[in-house]
Parts: structure tokens; C-alpha cells; sequence
């Protein structure tokens, strides 16, 4: 465009640069709708269960698959008294989880039973319309 600022590069490059970034990370990251569904499906099915030993302790963090390792949003480790009076610090593990909800309402919407609606009344956009028209019929009639 005429009088576009470019920073010194072809008008429509950085578009084209940008497409071939987007391409190249979606082949990176392999980022498709069976690996989109898939995600949607680990958000919806994870079972925290899967994540403890027969003790109820954590398993640790390198033996867990994929698959359940998937729903961990973050860890942090604490260092504390966690019983009072014993005088012993204790090092515990948080573990932060991804939320569910949103996995259930991509879900839903991927299977039709969400559907977003848009309700757009005609009548005011007409009224709008027809005030534009009268407005500049009124402009040419002054000015001729």
C-alpha cells in the first residue's frame, strides 16, 4: 500500500514470513485435530488414582507415561516442619493439576452438544441503516 510504513522490508513479507513460521511450528509440534482431540480426551479422562502407589505417595515423577504425566500443570517443592514438635523439615510436593472443566466443554462442543449461538436482530441494524440513508440524502440535498 502506498504510504505503508514497511521497516525497510517488502510490503506482504511479514505476512509470508509469518505463514512459514506458523507452518513450521505446527509440523514441529505435530499440532493436528487427532492430536487436538487427543489432548481434549487426556484433559476429560485422567484419573488422579494412576499417579499414587499402593501407599497413596506420589509415584515418582520419571516413571510416569505420558499419558500420566499429561495433567500435571506444575510441581513446586516445599521445605517445612509439616509436624509440629518433631524438629525434623520435611520436604513435600506440590502438585498443581490442569483443570477439567474446559476439557469437557471443548468436548461438547467438538461432539455438537454445545452449540455457540448468535442471535442478531435485523430490526435494529435496518433502523440504523435507514438513519445513515435519510442522513446522507439530507448532506447531498445541502450541498447541491
Amino acid at each position: 500500500m502506498k504510504g505503508q510504513k514497511t521497516g525497510g522490508r517488502k510490503p506482504g513479507s511479514l505476512n509470508k514470513r509469518t505463514t512459514a513460521i506458523r507452518a513450521r511450528l505446527l509440523r514441529d509440534e505435530e499440532l493436528t485435530v487427532s492430536s487436538t482431540v487427543e489432548a481434549v480426551r487426556r484433559g476429560l479422562t485422567f484419573d488422579i488414582r494412576r499417579l499414587l502407589d499402593a501407599d497413596g505417595d506420589i509415584r515418582p515423577l520419571h516413571e510416569l507415561t505420558e499419558e500420566e504425566a499429561w495433567p500435571i500443570a506444575g510441581i513446586e517443592w516445599v521445605m517445612k516442619n509439616a509436624t509440629a514438635g518433631d524438629g525434623k523439615i520435611d520436604r513435600i510436593l506440590r502438585v498443581k493439576f490442569m483443570p477439567r472443566h474446559p476439557s469437557v466443554e471443548l468436548a461438547a462442543k467438538h461432539l455438537g452438544m454445545l452449540v455457540d449461538k448468535l442471535d442478531v436482530s435485523i430490526t435494529d441494524v435496518g433502523a440504523k441503516l435507514d438513519a445513515a440513508r435519510l442522513a446522507a440524502r439530507q448532506r447531498n440535498t445541502r450541498k447541491a
